[in-house]
């Protein structure tokens, strides 16, 4: 694998590349000195060395210096939240208190039926090598990433661009985005369940992930979906669930205000539970 540090509105990994941007560039934060070790690490783990390039050589020479110094530690917990930070459509690296995973209507009606978000390899019973060449693989990951369930926060559009991208089975173009767009599922997490979830690690790059499965009955804080689509699921929701499943009306949004508006009931929800539970 190879990290290019750079300057750019958000970071993206690619056919063996990760580009990784720096808010301040060429300035660089000790938390962005900790995610690259940190992404390092993971690589090592699975047997992947990692070479370092970036135009700055002083920059670069000071990555390369703490990393000599670096001894992290599997499941690579971030010590600092912003370690795992995505950027958003503004091109600010944000953190949220919770994580999301994103899907279509159809996937998010089989997840509902089994209880448990499952890795690719889980769900379609094959190797990680074998989905390595699957034509949906555009990016390139490796065999690994398909053993783990993935999250991205839940302030973020990546998880619903993605369900998106995978109704279309294309990248989704501005028009798909905006007045053509159609809501996928999300499913919502605290932070801090997901990271002392078995199987969780922290790779230098997803907000967080965990392996095999995550069971939503002991996770799970907040399902939304889509008011349009209440009658798809009314028959389909464990009765464990039903509590945690709430529907919100789709008012031809687009990507970004739906998002938004999504992040603000989950905010709304969460902390009406957790006063709840804090009176009990």
């Amino acid at each position: 694998m190879k990290l290019k540090i750079c300057k750019n509105d958000f970071s993206l990994q690619w056919q063996g590349i990760y580009h990784l941007a720096l808010v301040d560039y060429p300035e660089i934060n000790k938390w962005e000195l900790e995610k690259i070790a940190k992404f390092m690490a993971y690589e090592k783990m699975y047997g992947r060395t990692t070479k370092i390039e970036c135009e700055n050589i002083a920059l670069q020479h000071q990555v390369y210096s703490y990393i000599e110094n670096s001894k992290e530690k599997f499941p690579f917990i971030p010590r600092d939240k912003r370690e795992a930070g995505t950027f958003n459509v503004d091109g600010k690296c944000v953190t949220s208190n919770h994580l999301s995973h994103t899907c279509t209507v159809e996937t998010a009606k089989k997840i509902l039926k089994t209880g448990k978000l499952l890795s690719a390899t889980k769900v379609f019973g094959l190797t990680g090598e074998q989905l390595v060449q699957d034509k949906r693989n555009a990016a390139g990951d490796p065999a690994d990433y398909f053993d783990y369930v993935m999250f991205g926060w839940s302030n973020t559009t990546s998880g619903y661009r993605l369900a998106m991208e995978r109704l279309l089975e294309r990248n989704p173009t501005e028009v798909d985005l905006e007045e053509a767009f159609i809501p996928g599922v999300s499913f919502h997490f605290r932070y801090e369940t997901i990271v002392n979830q078995k199987g969780y690690v922290f790779d230098g790059y997803h907000a967080a992930k965990v392996k095999d499965e995550v069971l939503l009955d002991l996770s799970l804080c907040v399902c939304i979906i889509a008011s349009q689509n209440k009658k798809e699921f009314e028959g389909i929701i464990p009765n464990y669930l039903k509590n945690r499943i709430h529907y919100l009306d789709y008012q031809n949004d687009g990507l970004v205000k739906w998002n938004d508006k999504v992040y603000e009931k989950v905010l709304e929800l969460d902390g009406r539970d957790r006063t709840t539970t804090s009176i009990l």
